[in-house]
């Protein structure tokens, strides 16, 4: 709708995990890395917990996909309740052809060889369960039994959970000693700071622009957005995304507090702090 009013070639503040939009702070740079080590010398465990909308799966997904071909990545989404499920999208998801009637223990059969052919091919295999809180006591149960699988000393499976931060008071329960015992590495994922919030809209903007982008978000806007959404990646998009939309709609190329406050007022439902508009300066187009 607002693309080639701004010069822009796509959607800046979609809400999707498209790799090439992923603004490596330095909070990411340092989990990423660290995560990546971990799987990749079959340390242990990995738990990264964040709140909702701070770019857990985003990070999931970009881990995925810097293990690269030496490495079987299975993605579960959303994971089932119960165990013989979670067994059933983990072998489905790493491509096994088992029958639709196979019982739990044919699935673990199955996919214990599976990961053992792949082993001793020198391959990692990488689980990385996304929303991991809703997991149920039995498949919780179930993962860390896939755990304990090992040939020459090398876990078979390598494990990232993924989750709100009630997952890790979850797996402070005594009933799950075990299973933390298996984490070796743990991050929470906090909020952007404000300087990372000005580099994440500008990081955003530039990937998605055309040439002679004419975006303006004021430093004040962009101080707006921060104090507004505290940092959190997904509420910026969202701010960010309408507040084009109604710069849009108003013809005008310059996102200022004005505007801010307008869709703070009458396009969100989140009972954010909402600061009253004030007359900024201008500053350069996607500026701090």
């Amino acid at each position: 709708m607002y693309l080639d009013f701004y010069k822009l070639r796509e959607f800046p503040f979609a809400i999707t995990c498209d790799e090439r939009f992923f603004y490596e702070s330095a909070v990411h740079a340092e989990a990423l890395a660290n995560m990546m080590y971990t799987v990749q010398q079959r340390k242990g465990m990995v738990l990264v917990t964040g709140e909702v909308g701070a770019g857990k799966t985003f990070l999931g997904t970009m881990l995925g996909s810097r293990l690269g071909v030496g490495c079987l990545v299975v993605m579960v989404s959303n994971p089932p309740q119960s165990g013989k499920q979670l067994l059933r999208a983990v072998v489905t998801k790493a491509g096994m052809n088992v029958r639709a009637t196979a019982d739990k223990l044919a699935l673990l059969e199955e996919l214990e060889r599976h990961l053992t052919r792949l082993h001793n091919r020198g391959r990692i295999a990488a689980m990385i369960i996304d929303e991991a809180q809703d997991l149920s006591a039995k498949s919780l149960e179930e993962i860390r039994l896939l755990w304990n699988w090992e040939r020459d000393g090398q876990r078979l499976a390598q494990i990232v959970l993924i989750g709100q931060p009630e997952l890790r008071q979850r797996l402070l329960e005594p009933q799950w000693e075990p299973l933390r015992q298996r984490i070796v590495l743990t991050y929470h994922l906090g909020p952007l700071s404000a300087a990372d919030t000005a580099a994440y809209i500008v990081h955003r903007l530039r990937i998605a622009s055309a040439d002679g982008c004419v975006v303006d978000f004021t430093p004040e806007a962009v101080a707006q957005i921060y104090s507004a959404t505290d940092g959190i990646p997904r509420l910026i998009n969202i701010l960010c995304d309408n507040s084009l939309l109604t710069g849009y709609a108003k013809g005008v190329h310059r996102i200022d507090t004005n505007i801010v406050a307008e869709v703070l007022r009458d396009m969100t439902c989140w009972g954010l702090r909402t600061p009253q508009p004030t007359v900024p300066a201008r500053g350069p187009c996607g500026a701090e």
